[in-house]
């Protein structure tokens, strides 16, 4: 039985519990952290625990009783905690993004090794369907070589949403649309295609003057093989889409789950 800790009692901390609830035979949440402390004894009454509660998280990474901790805090306290947590010898489960910088990054890749406990981030969308399915197809070669492939990370997020105290700003959220709403599908792209050889990017905040990172930008991607790449993250398309789409020799997939292809003979069908 694994016993876990949540620390921060945000709107995504419920989807953890959700998931360690369901899994009642495997795992049990034992402890809640959250700088508002009655926050989080409110939300482990709403889902019947019976738990410890602090407000200081590094009260909870002292007691043995603890073997996991879910860290759903703001980004730019991500590193701190998780590696006050692998220090203490609990594994982790953090949020995304990972941490506000490469460097960031790095200090918790390094503490992991040290202690030898599991560090992982939060990138469920690896493990949609249509995700695995398009990666499985990718990786056959059936359908010859990516020649160009491109992300549309549109969302639409308006005033109200910076509202909470430590969104949009550099400081404290990191980043804007591409750190915190496209992390998720430059993650899935990265893992289909690879490290490219050169990014050139553009970003700007056109709608949002009460924020100060990006609500826009634009990247193009260079691979070793000549294919290009092309990513747009968004907090300003009216309609939500989010897909990947690959041009390929032979046909045009994507997720959500679309194949365009030409069944001749040229293309290497029979």
């Amino acid at each position: 039985m694994i016993r876990i800790a949540v620390i921060g009692v945000g709107g995504i901390a419920e989807t953890h519990l959700k998931a360690y609830i369901s899994l009642g035979d495997r795992c049990e949440i034992v402890a809640l952290s959250d700088i508002y402390p009655q926050k989080a004894q409110a939300l482990g009454e709403k889902y019947g625990l019976v738990c410890r509660v602090e407000s200081d998280y590094k009260e909870l990474l002292k007691s043995p009783d603890i073997d996991m901790v879910s860290i759903c805090t703001p980004p730019y306290t991500h590193a701190d905690i998780t590696i006050d947590a692998l220090e203490a010898g609990k594994h982790v489960l953090v949020e995304k993004p990972m941490a506000s910088s490469l460097e960031e990054c790095d200090r918790m890749l390094e503490a992991a090794r040290k202690s030898g406990k599991i560090l992982s981030v939060v990138g469920q969308n690896r493990f949609n369907d249509s995700i695995q399915k398009l990666k499985q197809v990718l990786d056959s070669g059936m359908l010859g070589k990516v020649v160009h492939a491109q992300i549309e990370s549109y969302w639409w997020r308006g005033y109200v949403y910076y509202d909470l105290w430590w969104r949009g700003t550099w400081e404290k959220e990191g980043g804007g649309c591409t750190l915190n709403h496209a992390v998720h599908h430059i993650d899935m792209f990265q893992w289909m295609m690879g490290m490219p050889e050169k990014v050139q990017a553009v970003m700007s905040n056109t709608s949002h003057d009460n924020a100060e990172v990006e609500d826009l930008s634009i990247a193009i991607l260079t691979y070793p093989n000549g294919a290009l790449g092309q990513i747009t993250s968004s907090v300003v398309h009216h309609g939500q889409e989010q897909q990947l789409i690959f041009q390929t020799e032979k046909a045009r997939v994507s997720a959500p789950w679309k194949l365009y292809a030409s069944l001749s003979k040229e293309n290497g069908f029979p």
